[in-house]
């Protein structure tokens, strides 16, 4: 009776045998460490810093109606809700005479 052979053993001998160039990317263990000829590598000289680096996100629920009349305002004002929610929330603190 003639030998079957195994499609994953002709599969693994055909990429990772030592002839092949994936064999020796996946066997290198090794990290490459220096940089490609003629680039050159620079720190960056600024930090990015995120616009919400001083923000907090906070979710809360709000009536439908008052959800839709919000919209029209939004819509009427060219508002975003987040500018609209931020000057809801600062009235209530001069209100309260926390502002």
């Amino acid at each position: 009776m003639a030998k079957k052979s195994d499609p994953f053993d002709k599969f693994r001998e055909a990429t990772l045998g030592s002839s092949s160039s994936l064999s020796g990317a996946l066997g290198n263990a090794t990290l490459r460490t220096t940089k490609p000829a003629g680039v050159e590598v620079s720190a960056p000289s600024t930090v990015k810093v995120s616009k919400n680096a001083n923000r907090k996100l906070v979710s809360f629920h709000i009536d439908n109606a008052m959800f839709l009349r919000l919209g029209q305002l939004k819509f009427e004002t060219g508002s975003k809700y987040d500018e609209l929610y931020n000057e809801a929330i600062e009235d209530l603190l001069k209100k309260y005479h926390k502002l």
